[in-house]
């Protein structure tokens, strides 16, 4: 590389480090500077200085810096960004080819290493955003163009979805897009650096009104708590829950189920976080608005003419059918998106899909009609109070509030039931969850003989589920059979307990395969279960071959050393057991007493070392 002249490289000497992309841009087109039109380097006018530089170099080319600024709004977190083959079809201009050959000569955009695709990215972040800051409504509609000729050429990705919307929100923040926005985020199963421009989207629409800004904010509060942002998550959910609540002084019915879907997501929130007593409160607000809405409207105007009798019912169908009917075409767009499902974790109203076309023009107007719409949203709101009094049970069994939990989730398990025995589809996976919840409860107080039939009930369901839909449910079939095998465990049911034990290994080592980062360390959970099983069988031999592939799949884990450990003790290699018995106590001092009433260490308790271990 030839020297540089030295009226450059006083130049570039003023500029600090941390600007090192300009820096290269600077060196790598010098000759096409004007350095006396430049001033000398000023940190607050550092944008300046971008401006200047960039303009100089496209001095003479000017076709090449419109399209670099119309590029720079391309999201190239997205690993199939920039298409410079889409880029040369969706940007009509002359000479296409030339101009972005030229763009790609000055250092601003290269070519992504190990693409076969020509896909290019910008040599900076600061120098995309401040080239963004230039932009124009013109600009997102090439974007727009853009992401469509690609989804034409290379297929429907939610990635290019996510990219239109963005664009269509920068242009236009409507009513509209909040819909589209809320069925894009419930289609994501978890949040990566791909979605990030969910959050940009969210942040453009917030110039609406309340009523669209309230779910809004949920979601955005839900892609904050999946990022690990929680402070922010939690400020987000708490405004929500302020518009919400003064929404529903207005209109009480349709907006105090989202009250409680809102305590119910801080409530959440609380649990990730370890603040307990914050999710409890939360949970309990949550309740006593279902318990408020079931008091003032279900129990009031049930549909349940075969359980309750009134004097004039059919007047009060027609009465609420009146209220109902206005209130939910005056906010049909928000409650009703393109694909509602039966329930939603946003709270929305449920309707069923045959009486959309209904609502939409005004002709609900049949008794008959409106009774087949108020029980499914009934219903479904009762499947929310049991959905809150589960949350509540898994905080009352953090707090050690044992007969709470066990209150809490029988009341949970008696709704769902019922519930899904008329809509099984929407309500059977979470009568597992309660199921699960239970079973959870009654092994962690040691009433193995109260979970082995929770965890069997949960069992049948799942693998009926799993018939449906093995990609999802049988994974809960594997973690069930694996809870089971430890009940038995815990039962000296060891024929059972093995079974189950090398069933949900068989079905963990299926998912290992596909995805060993997420999965090894059920591999490795099942594993030491049939290492601990095998000891009580005094079958050390394969206890041990358990105990070592278990150790493999997951190095970390304190139980597995906890079992070797104990493995080494009754081998009778006392010091190998001790030093291995060490570092778990060393790590967690719960085991301090678990050791002691353990009779898998009874050959070293008597030993000096053992006791002055459990002693420190």
């Amino acid at each position: 590389m030839p020297r540089l002249p030295n009226k450059v490289l006083e130049f570039i000497k003023k500029i600090p480090e941390e600007y090192s992309d300009i820096i290269k841009i600077i060196r790598k087109n010098y000759q096409s500077i004007n350095f006396d039109k430049l001033k000398p380097f000023d940190e607050p006018e550092v944008h300046n200085l971008y401006k200047k530089v960039i303009e100089e170099i496209f001095s003479s080319n000017s076709d090449a810096l419109e399209l670099l600024k119309k590029l720079s709004v391309i999201n190239t977190d997205v690993e199939t960004n920039i298409d410079r083959k889409i880029v040369e079809t969706s940007y009509i201009l002359p000479n296409i080819v030339e101009i972005f050959n030229d763009i790609v000569n000055t250092g601003i955009i290269h070519k992504k290493k190990r693409k076969k695709k020509e896909i290019y990215q910008f040599i900076s972040l600061q120098i995309q955003n401040f080239l963004e800051s230039l932009t124009d409504e013109e600009s997102h509609e090439k974007a727009i163009l853009y992401y469509e000729i690609k989804k034409k050429k290379y297929g429907d990705n939610l990635s290019d979805d996510i990219e239109i919307l963005f664009h269509n929100s920068k242009l236009n923040p409507s009513e509209k897009l909040v819909n589209e926005f809320l069925i894009v985020v419930n289609k994501i199963d978890q949040v990566d650096y791909r979605y990030k421009r969910l959050i940009d989207i969210a942040e453009t629409l917030m110039v609406l009104e309340d009523k669209y800004k309230a779910p809004i904010l949920i979601a955005l509060g839900n892609l904050f708590s999946s990022i690990g942002r929680s402070e922010e998550a939690e400020k987000i959910y708490l405004n929500a829950l302020n518009i919400y609540k003064k929404l529903a002084k207005q209109y009480y019915r349709i907006y105090l189920p989202y009250v409680a879907a809102t305590q119910k997501n801080l409530g959440t929130l609380y649990i990730d976080l370890k603040r307990f007593e914050d999710a409890e409160k939360n949970y309990l607000d949550a309740l006593n608005a279902y318990k408020e809405l079931k008091k003032q409207y279900y129990d009031l105007h049930s549909p349940d003419f075969d359980l309750k009798e009134y004097e004039d019912p059919e007047k009060s169908y027609l009465d609420d059918l009146k209220t109902y009917n206005e209130v939910l075409k005056q906010y049909y767009d928000v409650y009703l998106p393109e694909e509602p499902s039966i329930t939603s974790d946003l709270g929305n109203v449920c309707i069923d899909l045959d009486l959309l076309e209904d609502i939409q023009d005004g002709s609900l107007d049949s008794l008959d009609s409106y009774r087949k719409l108020a029980k499914m949203c009934y219903d479904m709101y009762l499947v929310d109070i049991a959905k809150t009094q589960s949350n509540l049970g898994m905080i009352y069994s953090e707090l050690s509030k044992f007969e709470d939990a066990e209150k809490m989730h029988l009341e949970a398990l008696k709704i769902k039931k019922n519930i899904a025995k008329k809509y099984p589809d929407q309500v059977l996976p979470e009568l597992v969850l309660t199921l699960l919840d239970l079973g959870d409860l009654y092994a962690s107080i040691n009433k193995f003989e109260e979970a082995e039939p929770r965890y069997q009930k949960a069992l049948k369901i799942s693998k009926r589920l799993a018939e449906q839909n093995p990609q999802i449910y049988m994974h809960n079939v594997a973690i069930i059979t694996n809870c089971l095998g430890n009940v038995y465990l815990r039962l000296q049911k060891f024929e059972e307990a093995e079974k189950m034990f090398l069933g949900a290994l068989k079905i963990f080592k299926i998912y290992a395969k596909q995805d060993p980062t997420t999965y090894l360390y059920n591999v490795a959970d099942v594993q030491n279960n049939l290492g601990n099983l095998f000891m009580n069988l005094e079958n050390l031999e394969k206890a041990e071959h358990y105990l070592n592939k278990s150790l493999k799949a997951d190095p970390t884990n304190s139980e597995i050393f906890y079992n070797i450990a104990c493995l080494e003790s009754l081998k009778n290699n006392h010091t190998s057991a001790l030093e291995l018995l060490g570092k778990v106590i060393e790590l967690d001092k719960t085991y301090i007493q678990r050791a002691l009433s353990d009779k898998k260490f009874d050959n070293i308790k008597d030993l000096k070392e053992f006791k002055e271990l459990i002693s420190k």
